[in-house]
């Protein structure tokens, strides 16, 4: 992360947050307490459209009251609808109409006993209808008023209704009359606008989201059975809370821009201060080179910078000091290293040569005469060891030879191997070669010091009392596999991983870069090495080098 980068996260964290923190708690203080008010104030509001709505159902039931007394009084009344005189008919059909006009009501019907309409406000036809169950579900409101929808001539509408019961000559009848439930009902609910009140039918049609009171209300419907539920459902008609909100939105909007301008502005001028002396170490540092002198820097500032500057500089002229004394160490340790490799390898071919040196002496003293039929024996043990050293010393003599890649017989060298290994040692080597095994593309000499170190170490790691070492050749695939296992003591797992990074043996007079050798030369020859080892148990080193054109192989023995 740059520094420029670390400034503004420094000044979000230091500045931005506490300031998001504070106008989130002012805005929840004040939202609170404006919330609180504005509740007690609709809850006034609500309270009075409740006492509205009770003088308003309270002066339906006045005016019935006074119907109904209007009603038992009335004779010809009396005559057209208890004793059925044809003459005063037309005057009960009428009554409803003209009672509902002058009592100032929307809707007006009287029923009999029976629960038929004997007159009507709006229709002189309903005459007889039975309205039975509408009479007993309005009976069964709570207080007696409900909604109930009215058909007229020009339409329909919903009435706010109650129903008086009345006696007339002896018999008793129902007055049932209401108020238009409208918009101007609704508007005289309001309160000169300050809150909406709408009715919804059941509880799908309430608007949850803004209504913040619901007044129940019984409607009856002459179309279903039994009575719903229904609601006068107020709801503020301008949501100051929300207005409050969005201002307060916009000043805390504000004040972080603001903030972020003149945070921007001041990150840009302290990075300004910085970022050039930076950039001066910056470039002295690419341009440090142990073998120059000094880089020009910035040392001569008396602040941080400064301080800074100069003791970069004291680091380097330390770093160039400790260069030196390393590149000393290096050489010293390339030459061991090296001497170590050679002394390695030059063993590994110089046993064989002791060993019929030695076997030539003790015939030269036992049966001179048959020295030179051993000798002839012996002589390519000797000229496969003595060209072997000498390539060998040719290519260390170039330090870092050309690598002579050609296609090489695997199994000729392994020959090569087993019967060196048979005059050096006297454990018997047994090798189990495939016939028609595919050429390596590699380089001879190194492959020899592969298969070698290889035999040398599992010959080495034989028991005193005997012990054996097998060295086979088959094809996989585009694959040419040399395996050599012996019945050793074996290794661990801890001691393989130290013996791959060479310097690491177990033998008073070893090396140590057998294992680190081989697997070097197998890289190189793009192969793998595997081993598989346990102590008590042996170990097998398979080698994987790239075929050529391969062919099946036959097994054959020697």
């Amino acid at each position: 992360m740059t520094f420029r980068a670390r400034m503004s996260v420094a000044f979000v964290v230091a500045a931005l947050i506490p300031l998001a923190v504070l106008a989130l708690g002012v805005r929840r203080e004040v939202t609170r307490r404006l919330t609180a008010q504005h509740e007690r104030r609709v809850g006034a509001l609500v309270d009075i459209v409740r006492q509205d709505l009770a003088r308003e159902s309270a002066s339906i039931a006045a005016r019935l009251e006074i119907l109904e007394t209007d009603l038992s009084t009335d004779d010809r009344f009396r005559l057209g609808a208890v004793r059925s005189d044809p003459g005063h008919r037309r005057y009960v059909l009428d009554w409803a109409e003209r009672a509902m006009d002058v009592a100032g009501l929307s809707m007006l019907r009287v029923y009999d006993d029976a629960g038929r309409v004997v007159s009507s406000g709006h229709f002189r036809n309903e005459f007889g209808r039975d309205d039975s169950q509408l009479l007993a579900r309005l009976a069964a409101a709570p207080g007696g008023e409900a909604l109930i929808a009215v058909k007229t001539p020009s339409g329909s509408f919903r009435a706010l209704a109650r129903a008086e019961s009345t006696s007339v000559g002896g018999r008793a009848f129902i007055i049932v009359g209401g108020t238009r439930v409208d918009s101007g009902f609704f508007t005289r609910l309001a309160r000169d606008g300050e809150i909406d009140v709408s009715l919804a039918l059941g509880e799908a049609g309430v608007p949850a989201t803004r209504a913040i009171a619901r007044l129940p209300l019984v409607y009856v419907d002459d179309r279903a059975a039994g009575v719903a539920t229904t609601h006068l459902t107020i709801a503020p008609r301008a949501d100051e809370l929300q207005m409050l909100r969005r201002d307060l939105d916009r000043w805390v909007g504000a004040s972080f821009l603001l903030a972020a301008i003149a945070g921007a502005i001041l990150i840009a001028w302290l990075a300004a201060g910085l970022s050039q002396p930076m950039a001066t170490l910056a470039r002295a540092a690419l341009s440090i080179d142990f073998n120059t002198p000094d880089v020009d820097t910035v040392a001569a500032r008396d602040d941080e910078v400064g301080t800074l500057a100069r003791r970069f500089a004291a680091m380097t002229r330390r770093l160039r000091a400790g260069a030196v004394r390393l590149r000393d160490a290096e050489r010293r340790a390339t030459v061991g290293e090296m001497a170590r490799q050679v002394n390695h390898d030059m063993k590994n071919g110089l046993v064989p040569i002791r060993n019929v040196l030695r076997h030539l002496s003790q015939v030269q003293e036992r049966a001179p005469h048959d020295l030179a039929t051993v000798f002839g024996e012996r002589r390519a043990t000797l000229d496969s060891s003595v060209t072997y050293l000498d390539e060998l010393a040719t290519r260390w003599a170039r330090l870092t030879p050309r690598a002579d890649r050609r296609p090489v017989d695997v199994n000729a060298i392994v020959r090569d191997i087993a019967v060196a290994a048979r005059d050096a040692y006297a454990t018997p080597l047994r090798a189990q070669l495939s016939v028609d095994l595919p050429p390596v593309v590699g380089d001879p000499v190194a492959l020899r010091r592969i298969f070698d170190n290889l035999v040398t170490n599992a010959l080495q790691s034989l028991p005193a009392d005997g012990g054996a070492v097998t060295i086979s050749t088959e094809q996989r695939d585009r694959v040419v596999r040399v395996t050599v296992a012996d019945t050793g003591h074996g290794m661990t797992a801890e001691e393989v991983a130290r013996a791959l990074g060479g310097f690491y043996t177990t033998r008073p007079q070893g090396t140590g870069l057998g294992l680190s050798v081989v697997r070097r030369l197998v890289a190189d020859h793009g192969g793998e090495v595997h081993i598989d080892t346990a102590p008590r148990r042996g170990t097998t080193v398979v080698v994987e080098l790239p075929a050529h054109p391969h062919r099946q192989a036959r097994i054959s023995h020697s």
